[in-house]
């Protein structure tokens, strides 16, 4: 899940993580540098945002779930 780095965002991955968890449902969670992602790549820029996001993301599923980005 992204979230918003806020008071409401907190709240909705609070709510988000008990709801996921209940089904068994394996949660992460994306958190950005700023308030949000639109901020962080407005203000940040493509790259540092996708290098941010790489970190946040297993390993193995950096390729599936962003292959635009560079391995």
């Amino acid at each position: 899940m992204a979230r918003d780095n806020d008071p409401a965002g907190d709240k909705a991955i609070a709510t988000l993580l008990e709801r996921t968890g209940v089904v068994g449902i394996e949660t992460i969670i994306l958190t950005p540098r700023l308030g949000d992602f639109n901020e962080d790549l407005r203000l940040l820029g493509l790259d540092a945002l996708t290098a941010r996001l790489k970190l946040q993301v297993a390993p193995q599923d950096v390729a599936r779930f962003m292959s635009s980005a560079a391995v």
